[in-house]
């Protein structure tokens, strides 16, 4: 059989293509220890037939990381005919307990599958080689003695030919045609009189922290004020008591339009989604701040925009349920707020046009 290692979310899009592109019979093994344990007493193998081991029920067996660590003992007693690992990035680390895991595996075949093989540095993609032939890549210091930080034209082009035999690049512009070049638009934005106000204060209130440097015992500080900036320029709501103060002092104005008028960024997304509307475009919205999310949200309901939302807090089956409301063809939903973590990885969004990184 073929064994499938994904991500949760993208585990029933695998289950999907399998029963759309072939006959096999393609099993989903998760959920709690009673659910694994029915699935492998009731759709595992034909235990009533000759051989050792009894002929296994399913062609396909997606599952996800978790439960390889959880049931290691159980799944690598099979000798599977093919291994594909998805958003296989996530072995780049030679601690990483998933790929220690899986070297215990028996597969004739492996099929490693990542947009970004190569993020960091060179020793992140000798992890993946080394796992995929150990023989041939058996020294992580020799590896990066020869290779590297790649500054060098002649360590690129003898990496290209390394890589050769074990690597198959796919562009979107080599299997689809019709998509437009991407086009990258950086937006400056100004922050609003009340932000302008919170951010100054922060530093104020900050000083002495700031004036002493960098220090190891000073960092921590550093870095909560480093926050609490990104947070009153994302919107000064993110600030804590702030959105009551306001509310407070600004009685006359809409609790709504006063959301939107406090911060610079939301303006300008108030501006833009108006635009996008009328043009008849799909719009997907990240941030990496769930609160943030939580803004985001408020503001389209007073706009009566129709929106889907996926963050930490949405299980599997509810995010693949929430993809296919937006990707369908009659699908009236506008906009698709995405929390960074969770959305950045293996979604399939293709039926939105349009992407504003919210935090930049």
């Amino acid at each position: 059989p073929f064994l499938i290692v994904a991500p949760l979310i993208t585990v029933p899009h695998w289950q999907r293509e399998f029963e759309g592109w072939t006959d096999m019979n393609a099993i989903v093994y998760h959920g709690t220890a009673a659910a694994r344990e029915m699935i492998r007493k009731y759709e595992w193998s034909y235990d009533s037939l000759k051989g050792s081991p009894p002929p296994y029920k399913f062609n396909v067996l997606i599952t996800t990381y978790e439960m390889v660590l959880t049931d290691m003992s159980i799944l690598s007693k099979i000798h599977w005919k093919y291994l594909a690992v998805d958003e296989a990035h996530r072995l780049k680390n030679t601690k990483c307990k998933l790929i220690n895991a899986l070297r215990v595996f028996h597969f004739d075949h492996l099929l490693l599958l990542t947009g970004t093989p190569l993020q960091n540095n060179t020793e992140e993609l000798w992890t993946l080689l080394n796992f995929m032939d150990p023989d041939k890549f058996e020294s992580v210091e020799e590896f990066s003695k020869r290779f590297g930080d790649l500054k060098e034209t002649k360590q690129v082009e003898e990496l290209h030919e390394v890589l050769r035999p074990y690597l198959l690049r796919r562009m979107k512009e080599d299997v689809e045609k019709t998509i437009a070049p991407k086009e990258e638009t950086i937006v400056e934005v100004e922050l609003t009189t009340i932000q302008k106000s919170y951010y100054r204060a922060i530093f104020e209130r900050n000083f002495a922290s700031l004036n002493m440097g960098a220090k190891a015992s000073n960092v921590p500080s550093l870095l909560n004020i480093m926050m609490q900036l990104r947070k009153c320029c994302n919107h000064p709501y993110l600030l804590r008591g702030v959105e009551e103060n306001i509310v407070k002092q600004q009685e006359t104005q809409d609790e709504n339009e006063l959301m939107i008028n406090s911060c610079g960024k939301l303006v300008l997304v108030d501006k833009l989604l108006a635009k996008l509307k009328e043009g008849g475009h799909k719009v997907l919205i990240f941030s990496q701040m769930i609160r943030m999310l939580d803004i985001l949200e408020d503001y389209l309901i007073h706009k009566l925009y129709p929106y889907e939302r996926i963050d930490g807090n949405k299980r599997g089956n509810e995010r693949q349920e929430a993809i296919d409301r937006f990707s369908a063809p009659d699908s009236d939903r506008f906009v698709f707020l995405l929390c960074t973590r969770a959305g950045g990885l293996g979604i399939n969004l293709t039926a939105a046009d349009t992407c504003i990184i919210y935090d930049s």
